[in-house]
């Protein structure tokens, strides 16, 4: 089977959460790896608001890349997700996913202020196999495209590739220092990025 992207189906919501372990749940090892799973899982979730701006990629070897993107108003059920999911885990350990829970609202809050015109903000979007991901986020561009939407923002931390995005023509506008992350030594920082697609 050739690459083929699709609609993404949210009953597959546990393979996205499998791809983001690979990137995102080595930093949340140090905590264990049931806090590492609820986190990517949490994340996956909190990504994802509607199959309508939901793609993903799939070869014979399973989901390879997906690509998300939500409108200003969409809302979804993670939060209550989580909180269904914090029983048995430790008060620290609990501390931990609210934190990143925090940071995710705190800086979606801070681009959705940023947010102008007909926008959506890709919201999850990862690859691991080169080449699917430019594919995928061209198709979603497209999909929003032919939804009338012209402006797509997103943010991305100092863990990503910000700088894929500022080569496929993105603009920033705008950065910031996460508390919830940052050290006494190092500054945990974040980029906004918006992009007119119509």
């Amino acid at each position: 089977m050739e690459m083929k992207i699709t609609t993404f189906s949210y009953d597959r919501i546990g393979d996205v959460a499998k791809i983001a372990a690979g990137v995102w749940g080595k930093e949340q090892g140090a905590h264990g790896e049931r806090v590492s799973r609820i986190f990517c899982e949490h994340l996956s979730r909190y990504s994802c608001y509607s199959s309508a701006f939901a793609l993903q990629a799939e070869d014979e070897e399973g989901i390879q890349a997906v690509a998300f993107a939500w409108l200003p108003g969409d809302t979804n059920d993670a939060s209550n997700w989580l909180r269904q999911h914090l029983d048995g885990l430790t008060e620290d350990e609990q501390q931990v996913l609210l934190r990143n829970e925090q940071y995710l609202t705190r800086t979606d809050s801070m681009l959705l202020s940023k947010m102008e015109g007909k926008a959506a903000k890709l919201s999850f979007f990862i690859s691991r196999k080169l080449g699917y991901g430019t594919l995928i986020l061209n198709a979603l561009i497209d999909l929003l495209r032919e939804q009338g939407i012209e402006w797509l923002y997103l943010w991305t931390d100092c863990t990503c590739n910000w700088q894929y995005y500022v080569k496929h023509g993105y603009e920033q506008i705008g950065q910031g220092i996460a508390p919830e992350f940052s050290t006494d030594t190092e500054d945990y920082d974040f980029r906004m990025f918006r992009k007119r697609i119509n």
